[in-house]
């Protein structure tokens, strides 16, 4: 019991904050906050699994830290896979949004006009639109657009129209070859993602092998399910 105390107390001087210089403490950069979070995270679980260790035993506090280990995991997964759909949906979207709008423009259309238009089809485009005819800053309100993830693609669709805009430059060709780029760009993540395929595949089926394991072992009559859940060595090899 004591032990585990100590160990908890170990695990907060270990990943206690970072050293903080200077005047950066007033705004740390993103990656520190990260940091930080997630040293306070670990501090905070540790001195749970300890507290439970402490009031109920090492063994509850073992299958503590098991479901925490697999609720995390599963979690994580689940975001990181919704994240990844969002994403290629909005590159898609920008993407999308860059050559409807280049297409208008060597239609011959008029900038805004052709905005205007374009954001009938891509709503993604709605608040430049509304921008322009408010007679505001359509680049910027496009670069705002472009912050949101996977629509990055809209950042490059506002430095043309702010260089057409400066320069003079003619801002359909300029727009033609963001789009087009854009295109090649979602071509060669298709590419990627297609030759990683046998390789995540590969991991997904090593991380059901585990399972598969303890099926076969069930069959075969070597009673892995009562080793796990009934002796400490099982119970420490299920950890």
């Amino acid at each position: 019991m004591m032990a585990a105390v100590l160990f908890a107390l170990a695990a907060a001087v270990a990943v206690g904050r970072p050293a903080e210089q200077g005047l950066n403490r007033l705004t740390p950069p993103r990656g520190m906050r990260t940091h930080q979070h997630g040293a306070s995270l670990m501090v905070l679980t540790c001195m749970g699994v300890a507290l439970v260790a402490a009031l109920l035993g090492m063994r509850v506090a073992g299958w503590v830290v098991v479901c925490a280990v697999v609720g995390a995991t599963v979690g994580w997964v689940v975001r990181l896979t919704r994240g990844d759909r969002l994403r290629n949906r909005e590159k898609a979207t920008a993407a999308r949004a860059a050559r409807t709008l280049a297409l208008l423009l060597q239609a011959g259309q008029v900038p805004t006009r052709a905005l205007e238009d374009a954001a009938t089809d891509c709503p993604v485009l709605a608040p430049a639109a509304l921008t322009g005819r408010l007679g505001g800053d359509i680049a910027a309100a496009l670069q705002d657009s472009g912050r949101q993830a996977g629509r990055e693609g809209l950042k490059r669709v506002a430095a043309a129209w702010h260089v057409s805009e400066r320069t003079g430059a003619p801002v359909a060709a300029v727009l033609g070859g963001v789009a087009e780029n854009l295109r090649q760009e979602r071509h060669l993540s298709g590419v990627i993602a297609a030759e990683l395929a046998s390789a995540r595949a590969s991991g997904r089926i090593m991380a059901l092998l585990p399972f598969v394991a303890v099926a076969v072992g069930t069959v075969v009559g070597a009673h892995p399910v009562a080793f796990l859940f009934g002796s400490w060595l099982g119970e420490v090899v299920l950890l």
